[in-house]
């Protein structure tokens, strides 16, 4: 408790305030009472003593109803530092915030601006203290914001703000935040809410609603409140104060995340902006921020809690949350978004969910979120959630309708649903897709088919179901995947009809989706997922090609291989294991598993009503099954023998050639076939193609028919019984007789497959055969179809009679068919020339011939043997592949003769057909010949020929089966012993003949001889003349028989051993690189290997052997590798394509490599890595082949013989041949690129050494090849540089060796352009790639070289240009500009500010001199401009480095700007700002001086600009170095601104204007611009006398732009100066001098009517001016004459004015009556008519301006004013509008200053004033003219003498006026 006495004290002192108080009279001494006591009086609150506390309070309510006027001011400040100062003291406070609040609205802007510093520092701390206080500060604050003006956003004010308001990072946080809360306020109206409610709104607590309300207060946002705030004004002016540099990015982040969100477009515009500004450097993974956006999103459950924010925020919320991975760490949270978000829609009043726009973006940011989240989130995080959510997505679907939509429904929400669910199936695939009903996987199948949203939406469940693929490749557990393959089977069979009958409900085919999934998660031995395949692929057109594609690709083992494995794993055995081959047929026929009902194996009418209900429910599958089946049953057969290994690509093709050509695959499926257990499978595909080609049409029938011909042929005949087809082979009969040819020939080969048959019924064959041959009797009379019919009755009994004579053989009775069927086929042969009768005849008698069912002597019996052979040869001779067959089975039928000449002369049958068949080489198409060789090969050693292999199409009944692949027996016919050797002889002397036919023929012939005979014995002793053979064709020039000899090498390699296969790649190396005479017989020196220019060489071409050998002999290497290399890289062997067939060279090369006689020769890697860069393509191409068959491993290859072929490549860039130059270029490229510096750093100076001398080759090739090696190197070096301290060492060495390159002669300094641009571009990526560490060392001689570059490297052309501009309409000035804005944007200049950018203080001290040097040594714009910038630049960038040697440069710039080119000298002018910036006094004082002088002494306008440039560039780019020098500065600025010269005048206007504000700030230089002035006003100078003169004019214009006087101190300042600048001679622009003497004349009446003689010497210069001659001047003059008159009202000067305007006038209008004027001497007649009408009004203005009529006596006044308005009068002669505008005016004037009273009754007064007044040309005048008249007649009708006037307007006011308002002027004349 306070003592007694301290009480009292307080007390009494509390009194004596109350009563100073109390006894105030005036609101001014109360405030001045209240600025002393009121806040010590506040203090006293703090007091001990409740008395003392209760006083004071009563003291403030009588202060309370004094300080009710607003114009009492209050004490803010000091209540505002003692509320800081008492945080702990609530009383004081709660009374210092009262008075603040009414206070400070009564202060001055600029008063309440200076508190708010105070106001928010530390307010952090004070809410902390009280909340209610902390929310008063708030709303001051925000009070005062609105009047402080945000600096331009970017600008360094900008950047300074926080600093300038003294905000701390505690504070500024507070702000931030309740910023943002602020633009979450929405004010709650409390009309409908209880007064105990506590109120809050979205996004804010009932606390921080209080707070932002002033604690409930309903008018703290009411505008019309004395301190009530406009919310949305506030709101936009807040979210500005973010954008600024008042708040750090961390601060804006969420406040502008909450201004993007709001519904007035001035504040989301903004905030959007800053949001977009501040999300780059925000950490979006901060879990802390995630969590408050959650929070903001879903509100507290809190009674008093935040609700839950709007949903544009939400939106926006979201939208920072899909961008976010640790959102998806919140998957609850995620999971109760979707659930409030998609769930609830508002229901309007007929129960539809009714989706606004806002809602509908609302969800489409809740669908963008879950995605992102499933596509980042683990699999842990979402498990717990996923079905959650999958569960309410497919509920939000199903609302909007599934699965077809309702009308107007959000598709875009509806893809989002379907996309989204997948994702989160995905990732929780054990809860939610591998159940045991799969019900989500069907849902999106039917969703699939059914859903009519569109095409897109169609998309996103594709996608969806795609992203449930993965868990469905994994083991499927047993319980699904029963399921899962019947739904895939499902709506695999679904077709574009959904199966109901519904054919107007939209359906959608999923056969695509379904056959997707069995490919991918089914494995490949699945039936049912290879059923589905086939049902893909059996779509015809109508099906999509897609769908078409994934089931051919399920459908071959080695694509679903290549679909379903990993890069770099390979798929499980089992997982690609083919289907079981009768399970899988069971399953297709009966569509049942293996494990159902199936087929009955003993019920041969079951397999037969299985395949015709198969094909009644799947009519189009049958090729496709049939296809498959067969292969899979191949594949089988196959592997259970060993004789295939793993699918390989183009498996089925294979399956089909392997059967079609080799012997054990054959007997491998007649084993396979055989046994029992696969017969009914094996029947039902028998059946079913036999059903394809007897019954059904199809498109492959064809192809049905080959498959149905090879299963018959490799089937045994108990399965052609079980499949009933052996019975029923008439039903082959139509086929036969069918007009389609692929049809026809595949059921005449069945028919006589079947027909033989002995279980066939002989009836029913008899039957056959009768109608058969009666069919043959037709043929001559045959047209048409009938001749069809003819063809396949041939053909069908050739293969018929053929079978079954080789099922019985035995020799034929006389009356067996087979003769009256070879009668007939060898008539129609000679008789007939239909092409389909004799193409069946020869298929015909190729059948007959092949089983010797016919012999020579049997022929004979109907035509002549020979004849037959030569018919068949006519036929063959024109490409007729059957008759070429037909020719070489026919052969095979005489015996070998043993004598080939016998005594008649006559060749034998044998040589006679040998001889046909040799002459087949004339037939030109080259895949004729290979029939030929067939022929041949049969020829020679019969069924032997491995070309008959699928020949044999039915087994003897004699054939053993045992073992499996016992050779099969063959028909016996005459025996082959020395055919075979002389065959290949002949052929082997055919292919060295120089024939070209011949050549190709025989070269062919022998290829098919090594193909069909090669297991002969005898063939092994043929194999090196077969070797030679070949080897020599290589080298032809026909590209067939290059192949053909490559392939044929290839067999000759296959069926030798190891040391044949050797001798073979030796003999082929020597063959190309030996002398002459080892070919000598093969190909002479003139022999032409080339075309004419294939190959030049810059003097010719290379075309023949010769010139082969003469450039081998030119290159100098002996060694066989390089002797090799060098022709095989001119040889059409190399060179050809053809030779590296796939058997030929590079497979020989490829073995050879491995463990032959290459893997040897080492050094044949070097020349084969450069040849594969040959220039020639041809070349390039083949040595690719042979690379890749020598090297499998190509990289380790190359790592393992680095060395030696990087040296060969070194050795052979700068060799002689442009095309090894070239190849090297290339190959060194390849060589480096990828590969550690370490393997090739010691190389490294070699490369770019010689790398730099081709690129000046003298061959274009190589220079292009040279550069783009140089681009490799520099790309592998800016890469090292790019790579940081891992690779600094590396990068170091390469830039040490490769710098130097660059800066020598051999670089920048070569004489060939494109080295030194190479160069160039190198260093500037060098400069670009580097880090200071490596760059530094190398940046000041860097620095120099670049900045002369600059120049150097212009194009010459600009030179030409600006020497020639007028040429081309341009100003040299306009093309330096472009020149400076090509150096600003140079990436020279680049790379130079990079430089300087690395620069450190070492650096820096060597750059320095560097710098100097080059601005010595620029030559050029480009190259001084440069300099100039970089200076600029190290101001700017490095200026802590640089401000040592800034006095230097700031020195040195000094002698630059003197450059004789302008854009050179301004650059310079404009550094010298930037280095000021960083100069000392002393020397920016000496630049200062030095401008001064540069101005004042120079003779020049040049140089007069460069100091503007400087004093301009200083004051912009050095501030506040200009403001301390602004005293000596400014006055020197403020003259140089009247310079005449126009470019001068506004550098140095700009200047003044940047620094001052307001014409007032003159009067503060005022003695110093004045004493400037005068020093230089009489200078000799006329341009500076001229310009002290404008200074003193523009001086005393200054200071009299206001409305008060001039005051006598600064008038007897300006006035001497004044003086003299009205003294001299007139010159132009004087008028400014002589209009700022009239103002001072005007304004300067306290020095002219104290001083005499200043008054006198005003006199006497107006009077002087008045009088000059010059006649633009005159006007000027006579005006300011009048003007002087009118202000010195001492001066009676009307005399004087009416003698000079008289003397004017006489000169002006002289011979104005007389007609033309007359030019006289002294007086000559203006010509210039608006001149003269100028003068006229300044001599009317001066006239009636002159007349003072204070001096004037009534006569005297009458009498002047007669002579002036008769002068004026004259004057108005002239009739020009601008005369009587000035006269109407200047009447007014007059009559204003003439007494009332005045006598005017002189007659000439009122003539003169009705001609100036009451001219009849007036009507002509603007209506603004004529309103002045108006006026003019209304003040001069006011003169007692003037009543005449209002007369004489009568007129005029009745109608005669046009205008109502003139007329109403005039209505008030003379009243």
């Amino acid at each position: 408790m306070a003592s007694a006495g301290s009480e009292e004290r307080e007390l009494s002192l509390v009194g004596k305030v109350e009563m100073r108080i109390a006894l105030a009279e005036t609101d001014k001494k109360l405030e001045d009472l209240l600025k002393m006591y009121l806040a010590p009086l506040l203090l006293k609150l703090g007091s001990n003593s409740l008395a003392v506390r209760n006083k004071v309070i009563s003291i403030c309510q009588h202060i309370n109803t004094r300080i009710k006027p607003q114009e009492i001011k209050l004490p803010v400040a000091a209540l505002l530092k003692q509320f800081k100062e008492n945080a702990n003291v609530p009383l004081i406070r709660h009374f210092d915030i009262l008075y603040i609040q009414q206070g400070i609205s009564r202060l001055p802007v600029d008063d309440r601006l200076e508190l708010l510093p105070v106001l928010v520092h530390g307010i952090a701390s004070d809410y902390s203290k009280s909340a209610q206080h902390a929310s008063q500060l708030f709303h001051l604050t925000l009070r005062l914001l609105t009047h402080f003006k945000l600096p331009l956003r970017g600008s360094k004010e900008d950047d300074e703000i926080r600093a300038t308001l003294g905000l701390n990072d505690e504070d500024a946080a507070f702000l931030s935040h309740w910023f943002g809360k602020l633009l979450l306020l929405s004010i709650v109206r409390t009309g409908n809410i209880k007064p105990e409610a506590s109120l809050r709104c979205p996004g804010l607590s009932t606390d921080e609603y209080k707070f932002l309300t002033l604690q409930g207060k309903q008018d703290a946002w009411a505008p019309a409140a004395d301190a009530g705030l406009n919310h949305t004004e506030t709101k936009a002016l807040i979210t500005r104060f973010l954008a600024s540099g008042m708040f750090t990015d961390e601060e804006k982040f969420l406040p502008a995340l909450f201004a993007s969100a709001d519904g007035n477009s001035r504040i989301s515009e903004v905030g959007e902006d800053t949001l977009k500004r501040v999300m780059s450097t925000k950490d979006l993974e901060d879990s802390e921020l995630i969590e408050n956006l959650l929070n903001l999103y879903f509100g507290s459950s809190a009674a008093d809690g935040a609700l839950p924010v709007r949903i544009p925020l939400r939106i926006k919320i979201l939208s920072v949350l899909s961008k976010s991975i640790t959102s998806s760490k919140f998957p609850k949270q995620i999971a109760r978004i979707v659930e409030e978000g998609l769930l609830s829609v508002e229901q309007t009043q007929n129960g539809r969910g009714v989706v606004s726009r806002e809602t509908s973006k609302f969800r489409a940011a809740i669908f963008s979120l879950v995605n992102f989240v499933a596509r980042r989130s683990s699999a842990e995080e979402l498990s717990s959630v996923a079905e959650g959510l999958v569960g309410n997505l497919r509920g939000f679907i199903e609302d909007q309708g599934w699965p077809t939509p309702d009308r107007d429904q959000d598709l875009e929400l509806r893809r989002y649903g379907y996309e989204t669910i997948g994702l989160l199936a995905k990732a929780a695939p054990k809860t939610i897709l591998l159940e045991p009903s799969l019900g989500l996987v069907e849902w999106l199948f039917r969703s699939l088919r059914e859903d009519s949203s569109g095409k897109e939406v169609a998309v996103s469940i594709e996608e969806a179901l795609s992203s449930i693929l993965g868990p469905f490749t994994n083991q499927i557990p047993e319980t699904v995947q029963w399921k899962f393959r019947k739904v895939l089977l499902r709506y695999a069979v679904t077709s574009q009809s959904n199966g109901l009958g519904d054919t107007n409900k939209f359906s959608r085919s999923t056969r695509y989706v379904a056959t997707r999934f069995a490919n991918r998660c089914l494995p490949f031995g699945d039936v049912l997922a290879r059923w589905i395949d086939i049902l893909a692929v059996s779509g015809g057109s109508t099906e999509r090609h897609e769908v078409l594609e994934e089931g051919r690709k399920g459908l071959d083992p080695y694509w679903y291989r290549m679909l379903n494995s990993l890069p770099g794993s390979d798929l499980p055995k089992d997982q690609v294991a083919l289907p079981d081959f009768d399970e899988l047929v069971n399953f297709i026929f009966s569509q049942r598993q293996s494990d159902e009902v199936g087929m009955d194996a003993d019920d041969q009418e079951s397999v037969i009503s299985l395949v015709q209900n198969f094909h009644w429910n799947f009519p189009n599958t049958f090729p496709s099954v049939i296809a498959f089946c067969t292969h899979v049953a191949t594949h089988a057969a196959l592997s259970a023998k060993g004789v295939q290994s793993e699918p390989s690509e183009d498996w089925g093709r294979k399956m089909d050639t392997l059967l079609s050509s080799d012997q054990r695959a054959r007997q491998a499926f007649r084993s396979y076939a055989a046994d029992n257990f696969h017969a009914r499978s094996l029947a039902a595909v028998l059946r079913a193609s036999f059903n394809s080609l007897c019954h059904y049409e199809s498109s492959d029938v064809e192809d049905l028919g080959k498959t149905f011909v090879q299963l018959c042929s490799l089937c045994p005949a108990t399965i052609w019984v079980r499949a009933g087809i052996v019975q029923e082979f008439r039903a082959l009969e139509p086929s036969i007789l069918s007009n389609n040819t692929g049809r026809r020939a595949a059921a005449a080969h069945a028919y006589g497959l079947l027909a033989s048959h002995d279980a066939c019924r002989q009836e029913s064959v008899q039957r056959s055969q009768k109608l058969l041959l009666d069919k043959l009797q037709e043929w001559q009379t045959a047209v048409g179809g009938e001749i069809n019919q003819v063809s396949g009755a041939i053909v069908s009994l050739g293969y018929y009679f053929s079978r079954k004579y080789w099922r019985n053989v035995g020799s034929l009775r006389n009356d067996s068919p087979v003769y009256q069927l070879l009668e007939i086929i060898l008539s129609i042969l000679e008789e007939s020339r239909d092409s389909t009768l004799k193409e069946a005849v020869y298929l015909c008698i190729d059948q007959l011939s092949l089983f010797h069912v016919i012999s020579p002597s049997s022929v004979s019996r109907y035509s002549k043997f020979q004849d037959v052979v030569q018919q068949l040869f006519d036929a063959a001779k024109t490409g007729i592949t059957n008759a070429i067959l037909a020719l070489g089975h026919f052969s095979m039928l005489p015996d070998e003769a043993s004598n080939p000449e016998t005594d008649t002369g006559n060749k034998t049958n044998y040589d006679f057909i040998a001889d046909k068949l040799y002459e087949l080489h004339e037939v030109r198409q080259p895949e004729v010949q290979f029939s030929v060789g067939e022929a041949l090969s049969c020829f020679a050693i019969g069924w032997e020929s491995s070309a008959l292999i699928a020949a044999l199409d039915i087994q003897h009944s004699d054939q053993p089966t045992d073992p499996w692949d016992t050779p099969l027996l063959t028909p016996s016919g005459p025996t082959r012993e020395k055919t075979l050797a002389s065959v290949i002889d002949k052929t082997i002397k055919g292919s060295r003949q120089s024939k070209p036919a011949l050549k190709k023929a025989s070269v062919i012939w022998l290829l098919c001889l090594l193909q069909y005979c090669g297991h002969k014995p005898e063939m092994q002793e043929y194999l090196a003349q077969c070797q030679n053979a070949f080897k020599q064709c290589l080298s032809d020039r026909d590209e067939v028989v290059q192949e053909a000899a490559s392939r044929g090498l290839g067999l000759v390699y296959e069926k030798g051993d190891r040391q044949l296969k050797d001798d073979l790649v030796r003999d082929l190396v020597n063959s190309f690189s030996d002398n002459r005479s080892k070919m000598s017989g093969t190909v002479s020196e003139d022999t032409q290997l080339f075309e004419p220019g294939a190959l030049p060489t810059g003097e010719g071409s290379i075309t023949t052997y010769k010139d082969i050998l003469n450039l081998a002999a030119e290159v100098g290497d002996s060694s066989l590798v390089y002797r090799f290399m060098s022709l095989a890289s001119n040889n059409s062997i190399w060179s050809s394509r053809a030779a590296f067939g796939r058997f030929g060279l590079s497979n020989i090369f490829s073995d050879s490599s491995v463990d032959g006689y290459l893997a040897e020769n080492q050094k044949l890697y070097p020349k084969l890595y450069r040849y594969r860069f040959d220039p020639n393509p041809n070349v390039q191409r083949s040595m690719n082949d042979i690379w890749n068959a020598l090297v499998k491993d190509s990289s380790s290859t190359i790592d393992k013989n680095f060395d030696i072929i990087m040296d060969d490549l070194l050795n052979s860039i700068l060799t002689k041949e442009w095309r090894v130059r070239e190849a090297s270029c290339a190959a060194i490229a390849d060589l480096v690129q990828g590969r550690n510096l370490e393997k090739y750093e010691k190389y490294l100076g070699q490369i770019w050494d010689k790398c730099f001398k081709v690129l000046d080759d003298i061959k274009e090739t190589v220079r292009v090849a040279a550069a783009k090696l140089a681009r490799v190197l520099t790309g592998i070096l800016t890469r090292s540089l790019e790579a940081g301290d891992s690779a600094l060492r590396n990068a170091g060495a390469m830039l040490s060796r490769v710098l130097p390159f660059l800066l020598s002669t051999s670089g920048l300094e070569s004489s060939a352009e494109e080295v030194r641009i190479f160069a160039l571009h190198t260093l500037l990526q060098i400069v670009k790639k580097s880090n200071a560490k490596i760059l530094n060392p190398h940046v000041p001689e860097l620095v120099e070289r670049l900045l002369g570059l600059l120049t150097s490297l212009e194009p010459e052309a600009v030179n030409y240009i600006h020497l020639n501009a007028a040429k081309y309409n341009l100003t040299e000035q306009k093309i330096d500009d472009m020149r400076l804005q090509s150096v600003r944007s140079s990436p020279l200049t680049e790379s130079i500010e990079q430089c300087l950018d690395l620069a450190d203080g070492d650096t820096m001290k060597n750059l320095v001199p560097r710098i100097e040097a080059a601005m010595k040594n620029a030559v050029g714009l480009p190259s001084k401009a440069g300099c100039a910038r970089i200076l600029v630049t190290l101001s700017t960038r490095q200026n802590f480095l640089f401000k040592p040697y800034a006095d230097g440069f700031l020195k040195l710039i000094q002698k630059y700007v003197h450059d004789r080119n302008d854009t050179v000298s301004s650059s310079y002018a404009a550094s010298a700002g930037y280095v000021a910036r960083l100069a000392s006094d002393k020397q920016l004082l000496a630049t200062v001086h030095f401008c001064h002088k540069l101005y004042l002494e120079s003779d020049d306008d040049k140089s007069r600009l460069t100091a503007g440039d400087i004093i301009l560039s200083i004051s912009r780019n050095a501030a506040d170095r200009f403001n301390s020098l602004s005293s000596s500065l400014l006055p020197f600025i403020f003259l140089a601104k009247h310079d005449s010269h126009v470019q001068v005048k506004k550098l140095f206007e700009d200047t003044w204007s940047d620094n001052v504000a307001g014409t007032r700030a003159v009067l503060l230089y005022l003695k110093e611009i004045i004493s400037l002035s005068d020093k230089y006003i009489d200078n000799p100078k006329w341009v500076l006398k001229h310009t002290a003169s404008k200074t003193v004019a523009d001086v005393a214009i200054s200071i009299t732009s206001g409305s008060e006087e001039i005051s006598k101190a600064d008038a007897e300042i300006i006035w001497p100066t004044l003086d003299k600048a009205m003294g001299g001679k007139t010159w132009e622009g004087k008028e400014a001098v002589l209009e700022a003497f009239v103002k001072f004349v005007e304004r300067g009446k306290s020095l002219w009517v104290d001083d005499q003689k200043v008054a006198k010497q005003m006199e006497k210069v107006a009077v002087r001016e008045a009088k000059r001659q010059n006649k633009s001047y005159r006007p000027f003059a006579l005006e300011a004459l009048g003007k002087i008159c009118k202000a010195r009202t001492d001066l009676q000067l009307s005399s004087t004015v009416v003698e000079i305007v008289e003397g004017v006038l006489d000169e002006l209008l002289v011979g104005e009556e007389d007609g033309e004027k007359m030019d006289v001497d002294g007086g000559e007649v203006l010509k210039d008519v608006a001149l003269q009408e100028k003068t006229l009004s300044a001599c009317v203005s001066s006239l009636l301006d002159s007349l003072n009529p204070s001096k004037l006596s009534a006569p005297k006044l009458s009498e002047r004013m007669t002579s002036i308005l008769l002068l004026a009068v004259k004057a108005n002669s002239t009739h020009a509008r601008d005369i009587h505008l000035t006269t109407f005016k200047s009447l007014q004037s007059l009559f204003d200053r003439i007494p009332k009273d005045a006598p005017l009754a002189d007659p000439r007064v009122k003539s003169a004033l009705e001609k100036l007044l009451f001219d009849p040309s007036f009507e002509g005048l603007p209506e603004a003219m004529r309103l002045k008249r108006a006026e003019a007649l209304l003040v001069v009708g006011k003169s007692k003498d003037c009543v005449w006037v209002a007369e004489r307007v009568t007129p005029e006011v009745e109608g005669a006026e046009r205008s109502a308002v003139v007329r109403g002027v005039l209505a008030k004349v003379g009243k």
